[in-house]
């Protein structure tokens, strides 16, 4: 896919950004509340695709210096509007792909932040995206989608569109990659173009072979995607939604889910949405193998 076209899928994605649908909001504050644990010694952030500001603004409120990097000019158009009216001077925005960070150099940031679609709807260059934000940062916090969802959906895709088991499932599920291009009717099976998915191992494997010591390669999610499962017979949607939405605002609920990706399942399939495995790792010290 070209970087047209991939800006052109992000820009109409950025309609539906802030919007929380189904565990959405539970991933979002899984990943924050990860990420508030390694800032001890940052001062600089780069967030890799920042879409609207989630995690680039408020840290930026923080008093952390960000740079806010996505490809798409109206999820940047959304986050620079967030900014000023917070009136924030900490927070810089590029416009760029995040497979090429040649404008950075080595170790410029104390801390990158790489969450969802940024490596993993960059399908063929996803290792391209991983690579780079392991070079610029001293430690690089990832978010990716779980092949273990991922097979799932897309048999739900497959059987629900098309009404059969498309070639494209089982090679989710060997491979963990899609894309358009390899059949000639995927047009119909989903908007997504192409895509990378991973195990937990197979993503601690990708980081320890770039050098980095890996301090959590684990899911993120899994109990709200359980759960989920079980509200959704129980309820219409519209109340599914609010009440997911409101327990996700519990203390206790997050220490819950937090506790069971760490603990319980943490090879699991991750969120319902958004991406459903959570990795942080850091350079290696000077001499380390």
């Amino acid at each position: 896919m070209t970087v047209e076209k991939h800006e052109a899928f992000w820009n109409m994605i950025s309609r539906t950004e802030e919007m929380d649908y189904d565990d959405e909001l539970m991933n979002r504050l899984l990943r924050f509340k990860a990420v508030q644990r390694h800032l001890t010694d940052v001062h600089s952030i780069l967030d890799i695709g920042a879409a609207t500001g989630a995690f680039s603004i408020p840290l930026a409120k923080m008093g952390y210096s960000v740079v806010h990097l996505d490809l798409s000019e109206d999820m940047l158009r959304i986050a620079r509007e967030k900014a000023e009216k917070e009136a924030l001077s900490g927070i810089r925005f590029i416009k760029r792909d995040a497979a090429d960070l040649s404008i950075f150099g080595t170790d410029e940031f104390d801390l990158v932040l790489c969450f969802d679609g940024a490596v993993s709807f960059s399908g063929s260059k996803a290792g391209d995206v991983i690579a780079e934000a392991c070079r610029v940062g001293k430690k690089a916090m990832f978010s990716v989608s779980a092949i273990a969802c991922m097979a799932a959906s897309w048999l739900n895709y497959s059987l629900t569109i098309l009404g059969h088991i498309h070639p494209s499932v089982r090679k989710m599920m060997t491979e963990g990659y899609f894309s358009k291009e390899d059949y000639d009717d995927a047009e119909n099976l989903t908007s997504i173009s192409e895509l990378k998915a991973y195990t937990t191992g197979e993503f601690r494997n990708i980081l320890e072979n770039l050098g980095m010591d890996v301090l959590e390669c684990r899911s993120v999610g899994s109990l709200t995607h359980l759960y989920l499962m079980h509200l959704y017979r129980q309820e219409d949607d519209e109340t599914v939604h609010e009440k997911i939405n409101q327990l996700s605002m519990d203390d206790e609920f997050l220490e819950l889910c937090d506790y069971y990706d760490k603990y319980v399942m943490p090879d699991g399939m991750g969120s319902f949405r958004r991406s459903g495995i959570l990795a942080i790792a850091e350079k290696k010290a000077c001499g380390e193998k």
